[in-house]
């Protein structure tokens, strides 16, 4: 027997689909950070006015220097930097030598020493090999400091991926170059030293996205060991001092 059969249910409406929808938005980036004004050809065309853009950036936003350095990569440029803001320490240097010449060669002329002469003789060639090694003593000196801090900040568990020590390198050579400028300063040299370690330090922590306190230890550790080692030194040799001078 067949059963009765309801009434039919409607069937649900399906919406129809729009004629056109807007394409999703992408997602907000951060905006892209330039390089260095001293590798910024695009922006300074002139070499002065990328030199001038690095002394600018110094005196009004010291730390986004270490935020822009990663933004391109290589060491010839930081070498070059670094090179350029040592002539002034070069040519103080040569002065010395100079002066110390001049004594020398009045001392000489005055002695008749044929040793006299002799060291005179080889002052220029002295000054000469300094001239010739400058570069390398640079290189040199730019890739050990920057490494000993990138060794550093891991030691006080500071590295991050992203940064490698090449960047380490380069930030520690941009900024070496500003100390060593305010390092002839008269009387302030020192404290400008001690103060630009310790914005090295804050500004390796910022690169690497790190605590400030570990950035400020990782840059201070090396002169904290100089002086442990001193201190040592001093602690062995003057009581021999003061034994001989009793005798």
């Amino acid at each position: 027997m067949n059963e009765p059969v309801g009434p039919e249910l409607p069937l649900p409406l399906v919406p129809a689909p729009p004629l056109w929808e807007p394409p999703p938005m992408p997602a907000p980036q951060a905006p892209l950070l330039r390089p260095v004004p001293f590798e910024d050809t695009e922006a300074l065309p002139g070499f002065w006015a990328r030199v001038g853009g690095m002394f600018s950036l110094l005196f009004t936003q010291p730390l986004e220097l270490f935020d822009r350095v990663p933004a391109t990569d290589g060491l010839g440029a930081p070498w070059r930097f670094l090179l350029l803001l040592s002539v002034p320490v070069f040519l103080l240097v040569a002065a010395g030598f100079g002066l110390l010449g001049m004594g020398a060669m009045l001392a000489a002329l005055e002695d008749h020493a044929p040793e006299g002469r002799a060291f005179v003789a080889f002052l220029p060639v002295l000054f000469g090999l300094l001239l010739l090694l400058l570069p390398l003593f640079a290189f040199v000196g730019m890739v050990i400091g920057g490494a000993l801090n990138h060794v550093f900040l891991w030691m006080w568990g500071g590295l991050k991926p992203g940064v490698g020590l090449k960047q380490t390198i380069r930030a520690y050579a941009y900024a070496s170059a500003f100390l060593q400028i305010g390092g002839l300063i008269p009387w302030l040299g020192i404290l400008i030293q001690f103060a630009g370690m310790v914005v090295i330090g804050i500004g390796l922590a910022r690169m690497h996205k790190t605590d400030t306190w570990r950035g400020v230890c990782a840059a201070l550790t090396p002169l904290v060991l100089v002086c442990c080692c001193g201190a040592v030194f001093l602690a062995m040799v003057l009581p021999a001092l003061i034994a001989s001078g009793r005798y």
